[in-house]
């Protein structure tokens, strides 16, 4: 389990906010998730947002002539809405564990008023490789809210794929 803990001073009021990112592995990925929570001043409300980077697969509803990919999902589900979600997924690849270079990198992608977000990164499989991938994270929380924004960098296992067909085939 990875816990990183960061303090923000308030530069005038003097006032310590917290954000904590706590890293685990999901039981159903066996994903990094990344937790980011923020605590209403006006009240004792709490709102956790969880953020996952799926681990890459073989893209098998993209399996169609010549459309062979590889896939990474990241998501974000936060228990109430939030003034702001942002997130980028890129996708990493090598023929070694311990080499990897980034392969594709999706653009940002922004949802406002909302509880969650996914987006994905995807390009031509290619077999016998070990694929990885990260998300970057931001969210902004209501007016109201200590602190008023956290980021999250939840990681993927690291895969090997050694073909890139659909099962069975």
């Amino acid at each position: 389990m990875r816990t990183i803990q960061r303090f923000a001073i308030g530069a005038c009021t003097g006032i310590v906010a917290l954000t904590s990112f706590a890293g685990t592995a999901s039981a159903g990925t066996g994903a990094d998730t990344v937790t980011v929570r923020s605590e209403s001043a006006a009240a004792p409300k709490i709102i956790k947002c969880r953020a996952v980077a799926h681990n890459p697969h073989y893209s098998h509803h993209a399996h169609a002539a010549d459309k062979h990919r590889v896939n990474i999902v990241g998501t974000v589900k936060c228990d109430k809405k939030v003034a702001k979600l942002r997130i980028k997924v890129v996708l990493y690849k090598g023929k070694s564990k311990n080499r990897l270079y980034k392969y594709k990198e999706s653009a940002w992608k922004t949802n406002y008023g909302k509880s969650s977000i996914n987006h994905n990164a995807a390009r031509r499989c290619v077999k016998k490789q070990y694929y990885k991938g990260v998300a970057f994270v931001q969210v902004v929380f209501p007016p109201g809210y200590k602190p008023p924004a956290g980021s999250a960098k939840p990681w993927s296992k690291t895969v090997y794929i050694s073909a890139c067909k659909k099962q069975g085939s």
